[in-house]
Order: C-alpha cells, then structure tokens, then sequence
C-alpha cells in the first residue's frame, strides 16, 4: 500500500509540473531571440558571433558523437554530478568508482535531486562558460567571449546528445523516481539551465534578468490556465454526476 501511495504522489507531482514545462518552455523562446539574433541596425549574417561560436561548437560535438560517443567522459562527468550533489546536500562520501560502461558513488543518502542531477546539470558546459567569464574578466581580452560560447556550445551538445542516448535506456535513478515524475523534473530544471547557459554564453548574464521575468510571468499565465481547466472539468464532472 506505501508503494501504491508513493507512485500516486509521484504521478499527482509529475502532473502538477507539466505547466511548469510549459512555461519554461515559453520562457526561452521568448528570450533566446534577444540573445542570439542580431539587432535589424548590425550587419552579419542574422546570428551574432558568439551564437555562431556557439552553434559551431554544438555542430562540431554532434559530429563527434556521431563517430564515437565519448562514454567514459559522460560516466565520469555522470558520477561527478552525482557526488556533487550529495556534498552540496550534505551527504557522506565513502566511494567513487568510475568504469567506461558504468560508475558507482557511495553515499550516506539521497533525494531527488542527487539522483536525477546528471540528467539535468550541464555540468561541463558550466564549467566552460564559469572558467571563459573568469578569464575574459582577468585578461580584459573580449575575444575570449567566442572561444567561451564555442566551448559551452560542444559541452551543451554533449550533455543533451548523451542525456538523451541514456534516458533511451533503462535507468535505476529514472526507475527508482518513477517516469512521470522524473522526466518534468529533468525537462523543468535541464532546459532552464541548458537554455540559461546558452544565453549567457551568447548574450551575457545581464540576459538571465529577462529570462527570469519571462520565467515568472508564463508559470503565472501556466497555472491560471490550468486552473481554469480543472475547475471546468469538475464542474462539468459534478453536472454530469447530478443528471445520472
């Protein structure tokens, strides 16, 4: 009975972030333009030069991949995410094993975040973009803006091809959460900071204000829709049950 409960809130959870999806969704398609496209006074050709340096990068991975996927890099990058995790939640480490076809990290516990945050955190994509604003800020050299957008451009790739090849499988962390949950979970959280990254590699971090405001309003108008809807259904459920 426990486990039926469980997977029943899972569900219930899983259900009540599809908005959320949604809204996140809204949010960089309103916002990516600004950070990628030239303004109608620039000469180039449509897309600014680091969203450029930032396609190439994603192209160039995607080749890549398509030759060889790069495994051991993603397991260790996988486990890494993992240990990451249980530190920032306070977890005892005891032991991280990393192999070409699997890894494994010993911990004192887990939540959900620990156990999905591989499939949601770009961490090497971060890591580039953290590293090439540190070192355009230290050398005051602006051309190191395109090295960063094409480094963060192949490491986006890179998480979204592998993510992707690896939730096509069958995966104890998406098994033990369940599906339905899981996967809002990893859209909501992996596409807002796919999408964060992109555009502050591309446009800056001044551009995240926008993307938050953005973020705000649609899960707003999200939630008021879905609302409506529920309220409709009921009512149209308690006039179907008052004429039986």
């Amino acid at each position: 009975m426990p486990f039926v409960f469980s997977r029943l809130l899972a569900w219930a959870a899983g259900l009540a972030l599809l908005p959320a999806c949604w809204a996140v969704t809204l949010a960089l398609y309103r916002t990516i333009p600004e950070a990628f496209l030239l303004s109608s006074s620039s000469d180039g050709w449509w897309l600014t030069p680091e969203a450029w340096a930032l396609t190439g990068g994603a192209a160039l991975y995607l080749l890549w991949h398509r030759l060889r996927p790069p495994e051991f890099l993603y397991t260790f990058a996988h486990e890494i995410t993992h240990l990451l995790f249980a530190l920032l939640f306070w977890k005892k480490v005891s032991r991280l094993i990393v192999s070409k076809d699997s890894g494994e990290v010993a911990m004192s516990g887990t939540n959900i975040f620990i156990t999905l945050s591989p499939y949601f955190f770009p961490l090497l994509a971060l890591i580039a973009l953290g590293a090439g604003a540190a070192a355009e800020w230290a050398t005051g050299d602006p051309r190191l803006r395109l090295a960063t957008s094409f480094l963060t451009g192949a490491a986006l790739s890179f998480h979204v091809a592998m993510t992707l090849r690896t939730l096509a499988t069958s995966q104890p962390d998406i098994q033990r959460r369940g599906r339905f949950f899981s996967w809002p979970v990893i859209y909501l959280i992996g596409v807002l900071l796919t999408g964060g990254a992109a555009i502050a590699a591309t446009g800056g971090i001044g551009l995240l204000d926008p993307l938050w405001e953005n973020l705000v309003r649609e899960n707003a108008g999200a939630y008021a829709w879905s609302a409506d809807q529920v309220r409709d259904w009921v009512r149209a459920g308690l006039a179907w049950a008052a004429k039986a």
